[in-house]
């Protein structure tokens, strides 16, 4: 009698007489491929998930001006992590404040700088001042117009205010954009 092609493969002495019928089952038949471990498909795994979190924080580092655009309170965390959200694109730097004497009268003189931090020509707003007093109240509130309606990218211009017969009780003096 002849046993058919299948059953040959085991009738001869090889390794595999030693497993007995049982753990014929368990081996893969010869010349079929051997099954994976399933680490390298973990691994893949985690390294596309390091990816994908490495390019979701880009993202969000990246385009936190339209998201704080979008959700106004997103800036807080982003301020927080020392990546603060200037949507208007200016800034005010090299602030200061003096009260001097013009004859008989005092005046409070503040100076600083105005500066487009865009790449782009951006319209100035007026500039709100105020004179605070030590209780954190408002005493006085003023507005001016800057020096230059428009400025350039990255361009700087000084700007100066004053104020004639300033609160006695002022104890700090406030300057930001105005309201659009």
């Amino acid at each position: 009698m002849r046993a058919s092609p299948d059953l040959q493969r085991f009738q001869n002495p090889t390794a595999r007489d030693s497993l007995g019928e049982e753990g014929l089952w368990r081996l893969p038949p010869d010349g079929a491929p051997e099954e994976k471990s399933g680490r390298s498909d973990s691994n893949a795994l985690i390294f596309t998930a390091v990816v994908a979190t490495l390019i979701g924080a880009m993202a969000l580092i990246g385009l936190r001006d339209r998201i704080v655009r979008i959700a106004p309170l997103a800036a807080a965390p982003y301020a927080v992590l020392g990546l603060p959200v200037n949507l208007d694109g200016l800034a005010l730097a090299d602030l200061r404040s003096r009260v001097s004497l013009e004859g008989a009268r005092k005046v409070l003189l503040v100076e600083g700088e105005i500066v487009n931090l865009r790449r782009d020509a951006k319209s100035v707003p007026p500039l709100a001042l105020s004179v605070r007093g030590a209780d954190g109240r408002d005493e006085y509130a003023w507005t001016t117009r800057p020096p230059k309606a428009r400025l350039d990218a990255g361009e700087r211009v000084a700007f100066h205010a004053r104020l004639v017969s300033p609160p006695e009780d002022g104890a700090e003096v406030l300057v930001h954009f105005a309201a659009k």
